[in-house]
Formats: C-alpha cells, structure tokens, sequence
C-alpha cells in the first residue's frame, strides 16, 4: 500500500467532543440547531450533466430557503475516470447558471480542502481507526484470486463477490506479505446483524433492495492509496458537517454500506434524498455520451441560465402540490402542457420549493418544454408578459415582469449579435439603440433562443434583394400582374393617406385602415391575397411581425421605396422569364 506523509489535521479532524456536541448526541441544551449545510460533490470526469445540474440546482434551491450553506466538493478519488480540465468545466458551467455556492473549490472555507485528491492523509487516518477498532482488515488477495473467488460462490449460489477469507489471517502473515512487498486493499468488515435504516427524504421506506446485513465487506481503500467513494463520502460528509445529502438514485444501493460506516464510527448520519433519474421521453435511460446531455451544449445553443434552471426545476417537482394551497388558477388550467404558470424566477423557486413534493418517478427531458420556457423567459425579462403576467405569478411571491436591468441586458446583447453578423457591418441602423429596440420587441414573440434573433432580423436593417432562395419560392405561388397591381396600390394609397392624417407619425391603426379599405375596394375575401405580396416586397420573407407593425418601424420613407423596388424587380423578373421563354419557343 502506498506510504502517505502524515500531516497535522488540526481544522478537519474533530475531537470526540466536538463531534457529539455537532451530532447533539450528548447536548441537552436548548440551543439553535446548527444551519442546514447542504453539498454538491460532482466527480470530475467531464463536462457538467443535466441530471448534475439539477443536483446543485436542488442544493441551492434547499440551502438558500432554509438559511443554511451549501458546498462545492470535488470527488476525484477515482483516478482511472479523471478527465483534465473538467473541474474547471463544472465550475465555468455552474457560474455561467448563477448557483453561487457558499464553500467549495476555488472559494475555500473552514473545512477544506475541497478536493478529496487533497485529502488523502484524512482518509488514511481514518482507515487506520477502523482497523483499530476491528472494524476493518487487510486483504492480500490477487485480482485472479478475487476473480475466481467470484465464480465459485456464484456457482454455489451465492451473491457475494468476496468469502472475506482474508479476516483470518495472522498479524504474522501480514507483516510476512507486506516484507514480501504484497499488495493490499482495507476492506469493510461488515456485520450480519441487519441495520434500520432511517427513511429516505423522497422514497422513503420504498427503496430499491440493497441488503441491510451481510453485504460484501467492501473496499475502503485500494491497494495504490486512494480511498473508494464510500469512505471518502462518508468521511467528508461527516467532518464539513453536512445535515442533508442530495444525490442521484443510483446511490440507493450504498445506503446500507454509508449507514455502516456512519455506526462504525459513532456518527450521526445526515439526512438522505435521492432523486429520480431523468429519461428519455419514452423512459430510456438518458446517456451520459449524447451532448445534448450535457450544460454546455445548452450554453453554446444561447438557451437562457435561468430557463435551463426553471425547466431541470420542474423535473421531478410536483409545483402543482406546492403552489395550489396558494393559488385560485383554474386547476385544469395549470395542468395544460405548456402552462405559463410553469414559468419561475429564481426567487419564485427558492419561496415554493419543497423537498416533500419531489417524486420518486423518472423524470423526462422534454425538448419542446425546454424552448417553451426558453420563449417565455425571454419575454418576461423584455417585461413583455402582459396580461399573462397575472397567470405566472399566481400563487408565488410577486415578481416585476418589467425588470429594466434585464431588459436593457437582453437588448444590449441583440445588438451586439447584430454588429457581430458580418453582413451588418458598418450599417448606421445598428447602432441606433432606439430603431433597434423596436426591431427587438418586434422580433422577440416569435424568438425561442435570443441569438437566433439577429440573424432573424437582417431584413430591417438592410433592403430585400429578391434573389434569395426563399424570395423565388415565394414568387412561384404569385401572379406578377396581381402582385404589381396590389403592392403598387396599397404604396400610393399609404402615402396618400399619411399625408392627410393629421397624425405627424406613422402608426398601425392607419396602416390597418389603408390594408381594409383595399381588400373592400378590391373584394378580397382573404388578407392573405393582398398581404402575402406587400410582406414579399418590404422583407422578400414569408413570415414576420405584422405588416402595420413592420411598416412603423421601417418608417414611411423606407416602406415606400420597398414596396416599388418589389414591384420594379417582380416587373424585370416576369420580363425576363418571358424572354427566356421565347427564346426557347
């Protein structure tokens, strides 16, 4: 086994004393209990999952609602699956989400180091208690010995992988193997008294079979001197002081095992949570290789951190349980698949969160949920909810659907997507905070991810030329005859008509009577026919905001030299093609 320098263990490793006063096992007093301390301890082999960051998205959530702390910790105990530069991953894709930790990696606290390769020497003191307590033996079996170990009490029907022969041996034999320079493991002396184990948080009693007695006597620690996550956990948990442990299901199984550690020592174990897996849409296991399941494919996709937070927020989380002692929403209302009241701010989160309605249920990751609520925060940051404003907060804590920092935030970052697309640039519009505002509210009803937005937008910035490929479709299903009749029309009778208002400004309710006035004139008995080839001339686009609405922020002057630029360029098109068909003939 590996020889480790001891170090002086002065902050981690408690007295006895201070141990049973922390677990109240000896205080009879009446103070305040200790604050809820509460840990996220990812391992670094990657970049950050989503089922990870809904992990430290439910610490946060809990720490910050009960007024306790939550940590940072980094499990790297496992060296075969350590992967460079994913703890500075974790970290980069937590900051970027907004959870600010209380203590961890790279802000310190009273009980670092937060890095458990930092930690050896705690490990090891401890191995050597429970080897001193009996609790703990050295094992020299071989891996082929280990191997066939394991095929022979499978054939005998056996579900262990190990016979513990290795409790047997001398104290003699042992000093002969280690001179001899054998390799060893400490392993778990376990018990065949079965335990009671406390109730889990979210399964409660239900909990997936795992043996409460005469499990295998697990490694504590490996031959090379790196503890296994069982005792490291456990160890760690124990001296940062954690009440609350909140972790993924998979961990169900090793509950036994902690619990045994956690009695060998004569610890108060914390408080258990395990949360549900998330799933496929059709209940498949969710693969941890995709990059989709991964933050940063969220981060580099422009999907909003607090949108990623508020839909891992609703996996798992019954809000409907939560907020409907709060609220007179219509309960099938807030059951609709796509509801607003589905939409949380952070503070919102902290206020309704409860760990009782976490369910135990696989949760799945719906995409479409995820652009929706992606949608939705966009326009609550704009301060663009209306009405709906009412149904989002119902049944939470008040929130300012106008926040002017958020909205000026989101409008600084549209334009700078704007300068940052290479056919803008040098255009004078872009930089008119004023004009681009508008193009903003008027593009943000139909923006899922903001990033997308400038590109949406290139047309209000920059005159249609006619030739791009969704332009000549659109000019497939239109008469060229119709198309210069109508859009030709409808520019004289908008000039007529601005020039006669007494209206010094252009505005929509005008723009709606030219449009009206026309389809009566004309008989046209679907806007459709009439609108379809005014939008073509003014954005050569099929879809967009509405044509008032684009017509004011254009402005007069630039909507009119469009609409007969459209006309002129439809005119040489439909020549040009005649051309080209008698030269054929």
């Amino acid at each position: 086994m590996r020889t480790i320098t001891s170090i002086p263990l002065i902050r981690t490793i408690l007295p006895k004393s201070t141990i049973c006063e922390r677990c109240h096992s000896t205080s009879t007093s009446s103070e305040i209990p200790t604050p809820a301390r509460l840990r996220f301890a990812p391992s670094p082999t990657g970049h950050l999952h989503l089922g990870g960051l809904r992990t430290a998205l439910f610490n946060h959530l809990l720490a910050r609602k009960w007024k306790g702390k939550w940590l940072l910790r980094i499990e790297d105990t496992d060296r075969t699956r350590f992967t460079e530069g994913a703890v500075d991953s974790l970290r980069g894709s937590l900051e970027w989400a907004g959870l600010d930790y209380d203590e961890g990696v790279g802000i310190g606290g009273k009980y670092g180091p937060y890095t458990q390769s930092e930690r050896l020497d705690i490990y090891h003191h401890y191995t050597k208690e429970l080897l001193s307590r009996n609790e703990a033996y050295e094992c020299f079996c071989s891996p082929n010995e280990l191997e066939a170990i394991k095929v022979l009490l499978k054939q005998q029907g056996m579900r262990h992988s190990y016979d513990g022969r290795c409790r047997h041996i001398t104290d003699e034999e042992k000093v002969r193997k280690k001179k001899a320079g054998a390799k060893y493991v400490v392993r778990y002396k376990s018990s065949s008294e079965s335990m009671d184990i406390p109730p889990d948080l979210i399964f409660g009693d239900n909990q997936p079979s795992a043996p409460t007695a005469g499990f295998d006597d697990f490694v504590l620690m490996k031959s090379d001197g790196w503890p296994t996550y069982h005792l490291a956990s456990v160890v760690d948990d124990h001296l940062m002081e954690i009440s609350h442990v909140l972790r993924g299901e998979e961990w169900l199984p090793s509950i036994p095992k902690h619990h045994s550690l956690y009695k060998a020592f004569g610890w108060t174990p914390p408080k258990f949570a395990h949360l549900p897996l998330l799933c496929n849409p059709d209940g498949t296991k969710l693969s941890k290789r995709k990059g989709d399941t991964f933050v940063e494919h969220y981060m580099k996709q422009g999907y909003e951190p607090s949108a990623l937070l508020n839909f891992l927020a609703l996996m798992g989380w019954d809000y409907h349980s939560a907020l409907s002692s709060k609220t007179t929403l219509d309960p099938h209302i807030r059951n609709d698949g796509h509801s607003l009241y589905e939409l949380f701010t952070m503070d919102q989160l902290i206020e309704a969160f409860d760990i009782t309605h976490i369910a135990h249920r696989k949760a799945a990751v719906n995409q479409l949920k995820l652009d929706f609520l992606n949608k939705m925060t966009l326009r609550r940051m704009a301060g663009r909810l209306g009405n709906d404003g009412v149904m989002v907060n119902s049944g939470k804590i008040s929130h300012d659907n106008g926040n002017e920092g958020e909205r000026e935030g989101l409008i600084r970052r549209f334009q700078q997507g704007l300068r940052d697309e290479k056919v803008l640039k040098g255009c004078e519009l872009v930089e008119d905070v004023q004009y681009v505002e508008k193009v903003f509210d008027a593009e943000l009803p139909r923006t899922t991810i903001l990033t997308e937005m400038p590109m949406h937008s290139i047309f209000y910035f920059l005159p249609p030329t006619y030739t791009c490929h969704e332009s000549q479709s659109m000019l497939k299903d239109l008469t060229s005859r119709i198309y210069c009749q109508y859009v030709s029309l409808f520019a004289d009778t908008l000039q007529q008509s601005a020039s006669s208002s007494s209206s010094t400004t252009l505005n929509e309710d005008l723009v709606w009577d030219v449009i009206h006035g026309l389809l009566d004139q004309l008989g046209i008995d679907r806007k459709p026919k009439l609108l379809v080839p005014i939008r073509h001339a003014l954005t050569e686009r099929k879809k967009g905001p509405s044509i008032p609405e684009l017509i004011t922020i254009l402005g007069l002057d630039e909507t009119l030299s469009r609409l007969r630029r459209g006309v002129e360029y439809v005119r040489e098109f439909d020549q040009s093609n005649k051309r080209k068909q008698d030269q054929v003939e």
